[in-house]
């Protein structure tokens, strides 16, 4: 993994951050891995499984997932609505006979969740769910498999049962996605990329930079911008603190949002995801037939054998380098490539960049005050529909 800052200031020192005495428990969890491998075992045969959940519930693995989907031959679904028509859409897709579904909750009480589970309670199941939470409950009451939900806040859960049981479902290196992220863990109380990158964007929030635009050059990739945008937002989007995170899978980004980045208003920094490599090295090869229409002022024979990567990379770096000239800030973080250390790794970059960003504006990274009250009034307003209050 690589980093690289542009018209941006120099990242301060880790004693800026006023780490806390106890690290936090992500970073010495031990998932269950022996109950992970025979969970696997027992439901190997089911060729789609459809993850239902909210945010860390869903989040972690659907980057994961997608991120490394190349790797595996397994379908994964995810569901974190109730829009009638999409499960209408899934349900008519999926069949009872070859789809495990798996509700995951840490509280059980995420009404939407419990609303969507109904829908497929003819499926196969099994539950990821907080010890003795409704959907632990629902799950007894049920008859099937129950995996215990760590008491870990759920966007933190990025190598632990939440993410790890759909992952080995679906035949990923579970034991290299933990050590990916477990090496980068380590350095925690030393400096280190996520630091540097956390006190960087700190500072820009100060000089009013108050948005962040993260192009992904990858579309794999791209599903990660989930899970980090929650990172980022219900971590240290608090007490009038906390910069906007608005992803994009570029270069289609540039079709549309650089027209911000460049001619919106001065408040806003660059994040720019990348990869060094991908599985599948292409080349360019127009047919003879066009060789000679002009773009450019070049004949399209000259983009002939080009490398799809390379054609990724100059988008990229074009665009870097635009902001560079019009000194935009911005940094570019780049991965070696697809394996499951590295998406481990990336995972592990982020989860501590939430945490470093959340203790420099001095508030709790663990907690998100403000996301419960709507909860509560969107459930009233279904028991009004039954006249119940």
């Amino acid at each position: 993994m690589k980093l690289d800052f542009f018209n941006c200031p120099s990242p301060e020192g880790l004693d800026k951050a006023i780490l806390p005495k106890e690290k936090p428990l992500f970073l010495t969890y031990k998932p269950q891995f022996d109950l992970l491998e025979q969970m696997a075992g027992k439901y190997k045969n089911y060729k789609n499984i459809l993850v239902i959940g909210h945010g860390g519930s869903i989040n972690s693995f659907y980057g994961v997932y997608n991120a490394l989907i190349e790797l595996t031959d397994k379908k994964a679904y995810f569901l974190n609505t109730t829009d009638p028509d999409y499960i209408n859409r899934l349900k008519k897709e999926l069949n009872p006979k070859d789809t495990l579904v798996i509700p995951i909750s840490k509280s059980g009480e995420t009404v939407t969740l419990l609303e969507a589970l109904a829908q497929f309670a003819d499926f196969p199941l099994l539950f990821i769910a907080g010890r003795d939470s409704a959907l632990w409950e629902i799950a007894k009451k049920m008859n099937a498999d129950v995996v215990p939900h760590p008491a870990i806040g759920g966007r933190f859960n990025g190598v632990t049962e939440i993410t790890l049981l759909p992952a080995a479902l679906v035949g990923l290196n579970i034991k290299k996605l933990f050590d990916g992220a477990g090496k980068f863990y380590q350095m925690y109380d030393v400096d280190n990329l996520a630091f540097k990158a956390a006190s960087v964007f700190w500072q820009l929030e100060q000089k009013g930079f108050v948005d962040v635009f993260m192009p992904f050059y990858s579309h794999n990739l791209f599903y990660m911008s989930n899970i980090i945008v929650q990172l980022c937002h219900e971590s240290f989007g608090k007490n009038g603190m906390g910069q906007t995170y608005f992803a994009h899978e570029a270069p289609e980004s540039q079709h549309h949002t650089n027209q911000r980045f460049f001619g919106g208003k001065k408040n806003i920094a660059g994040f720019f995801v990348g990869t060094d490599s991908f599985l599948y090295p292409t080349q360019n090869s127009m047919p003879a037939a066009i060789h000679s229409v002009q773009i450019k002022n070049h004949a399209l024979f000259d983009l002939n054998n080009i490398p799809l990567e390379v054609s990724m990379d100059s988008e990229l770096h074009g665009t870097l380098e635009d902001a560079k000239i019009n000194s935009i800030p911005a940094a570019h973080l780049s991965i070696s490539g697809f394996s499951e250390n590295e998406i481990g790794n990336l995972m592990a970059f982020w989860q501590l960049y939430a945490v470093y960003s959340s203790l420099l504006r001095k508030v709790d990274p663990f907690d998100q005050p403000q996301v419960e009250n709507s909860k509560v009034i969107s459930f009233n307003k279904r028991l009004k529909y039954k006249n119940l209050i």
